[in-house]
C-alpha cells in the first residue's frame, strides 16, 4: 500500500531537517572548506598542458583517364600506379600515425637541426621533461641518449626499448588522432604535452613522416619504372652512337663495282642504326609518359591548420576550479546532512 504525505508532514520535516543542519552547520563548513582547499591544491599541482594541434586533408588525384590509355596504346602498364585501393584508405592512416614506425623517426629527430648532428632530438626532450631518467635506477639507462645517432634505425637494444616505452606513453596518454568529422575526410593530429616546443614539433612532423610514406607508397612502382627506363635509354644512347661511328667508318668512296661485298658492313651498321634508333625512340616514349603519369597520379597530403610558435597553457585556471570547489562542496556539505538527518529519522 502506498504511503502518502501531507504537506503539514513534509513542512514537519523540512523544519527538523533545517534545525539538524543549524546544529550541525561547523560539519557542513568542513567538508565545504574542504573541497575548496582541494581545489586550490588541484590548481598547484596540475603541470602545465599545451595542446598542439595539427589537421590535414589526404588528397589522392585521379585514375589516369585518357593518359591511362595513351599509355596503353605504347605499351606502357601503369597498373603499378594507378591501380586498386589505398593502403591508406579508410581508417589506415590513422593507425599509420600512431605506428612504430613513423613516431621512432620523428622521435630520433633534431629538436634544432641548425645546431649540428649530435644536438638533442625529440626524444632526449622527452625524457628530460618528463624526468624518466631520474626514476630508474640502472645507471647505464640513465646514460641513454640519442642525439649521436647517424641512422634513425641504428638503435641498440636499450635505445630501442626506451622508444618503445615512450611511444607508449604518447599513443595513451598524449597523442590523438582521429577524424575532424566522423563523415570527412579531415584528419585531425593532437598532442597534449608539458613541453610546447614538443608538443608543436611533435604534431607537425608526424604529418611531414606520414606524407613521406604515403608518396613512397603509392609512387614507388613508377620511380622504379621510370628509373629501369631511363636507364635503358642511356644505354641505347650510347650504342646507337656507337652504330652512327660504325657505319660512317665502313662506308667505302672508292669501291670496285665488281667486289659487291665490300659494302656489306656498312649495309649492316645502317640496318643496325635504324632498329636501335626505332627502339630508342619508344623508349623515350614510355619513359615520358612514365613521368607525365607520375607528375599527374602523385597524391599530396594538404595541410589544413599547423599549431602556432606560442602554445597556450590549457591547464585549468584558478578561478575555474574555485567555483567548482564551491559548488562541490556546497552540494556535498549539504547532502552530507542530509543522509545523516534521514539515518537519524530511521
Amino acid at each position: 500500500m502506498e504511503e502518502y504525505y501531507s504537506l503539514h508532514e513534509i513542512a514537519r520535516v523540512t523544519r527538523e531537517f533545517r534545525n539538524y543542519a543549524l546544529a550541525n552547520w561547523k560539519k557542513a563548513l568542513l567538508v565545504f572548506i574542504s573541497c575548496i582547499a582541494l581545489s586550490i591544491a588541484y590548481y598547484f599541482y596540475q603541470k602545465p598542458k599545451y595542446e598542439a594541434i595539427t589537421t590535414f586533408i589526404l588528397e589522392e588525384k585521379s585514375s589516369g583517364g585518357g593518359l591511362s590509355g595513351l599509355a596503353s596504346q605504347i605499351g606502357l602498364d601503369i597498373g603499378g600506379l594507378i591501380g586498386g585501393g589505398s593502403v591508406f584508405a579508410g581508417d589506415n592512416i590513422l593507425d599509420i600515425l600512431q605506428s612504430k614506425a613513423i613516431l621512432q623517426k620523428v622521435l630520433v629527430s633534431k629538436v634544432d637541426p641548425s645546431k649540428g648532428p649530435e644536438s638533442e632530438t625529440l626524444a632526449d626532450l622527452f625524457l628530460e621533461f618528463r624526468n624518466w631518467k631520474k626514476k630508474w635506477s640502472p645507471e647505464e639507462v640513465q646514460k641513454i641518449s640519442y642525439s649521436n645517432l647517424k641512422h634513425p634505425d641504428s638503435l641498440n637494444q636499450k635505445q630501442d626499448s626506451v622508444i618503445n616505452e615512450i611511444r607508449e606513453y604518447l599513443v595513451k596518454k598524449s597523442l590523438s588522432v582521429d577524424r575532424a568529422n566522423k563523415k570527412g575526410s579531415i584528419i585531425k593530429v593532437q598532442v597534449n604535452a608539458s613541453n610546447p616546443v614538443f608538443a608543436r614539433l611533435l604534431a607537425d612532423r608526424l604529418v611531414i613522416e606520414a606524407s613521406k610514406m604515403f608518396l613512397s607508397i603509392r609512387t614507388g612502382n613508377a620511380l622504379a619504372n621510370i628509373d629501369r627506363l631511363q636507364k635503358r635509354a642511356d644505354s641505347l644512347l650510347v650504342l646507337l652512337n656507337s652504330k652512327s661511328y660504325n657505319a660512317a667508318s665502313t662506308q667505302l668512296l672508292d669501291a670496285n663495282p665488281g667486289m659487291k661485298v665490300a659494302g656489306i658492313p656498312t649495309e649492316i651498321a645502317m640496318r643496325d642504326k635504324t632498329v636501335i634508333s626505332t627502339v630508342y625512340v619508344e623508349v623515350m616514349k614510355n619513359l615520358e609518359a612514365s613521368k607525365m603519369l607520375l607528375s599527374q597520379q602523385t597524391p599530396a597530403i594538404q595541410i589544413l591548420d599547423k599549431p602556432s610558435e606560442l602554445l597556450e597553457d590549457k591547464r585549468k585556471s584558478l578561478l575555474l576550479l574555485i567555483i567548482v570547489g564551491i559548488a562541490a562542496g556546497g552540494f556535498l556539505g549539504v547532502g552530507w546532512l542530509f543522509v545523516k538527518f534521514l539515518f537519524k529519522q530511521g
